[in-house]
């Protein structure tokens, strides 16, 4: 009776213990460097800009002249790196403005 008392008390204490033994590292959005903003130009194109930086993490429904890029780096809950980059283009679809946001 006392061995089974053990196991049960055992058992109540080892599931209260962290199970997570190995945490994965996420990679979310469209990833970009440094780098990549440092080559873009105000005036470019779209199709241009696509080329250095990939497609846009999200493109805004009301306007389709802003473009959002996303970058985050996650190890298991704890972020280890995080980028927000809006980009405007003009009516014509050049490159207007860069707005790089930090978080």
């Amino acid at each position: 009776m006392r061995f089974f008392i053990y196991v049960i008390i055992f058992l109540v204490v080892a599931s209260c213990s962290n199970t997570s033994i190995y945490n994965r590292t996420v990679t979310q959005g469209t990833v970009f460097k440094q780098d990549d903003i440092d080559r873009l130009e105000i005036g470019m194109s779209k199709d241009q800009v696509s080329f250095i930086m990939g497609q846009p993490s999200f493109q805004n429904i009301f306007d389709k002249n802003i473009w959002d890029y996303y970058f985050q780096v996650k190890n298991g809950s704890k972020i280890q790196s995080e980028k927000k980059l809006k980009l405007f283009f003009d009516e014509n679809g050049d490159l207007k403005e860069i707005e790089v946001i930090k978080i």
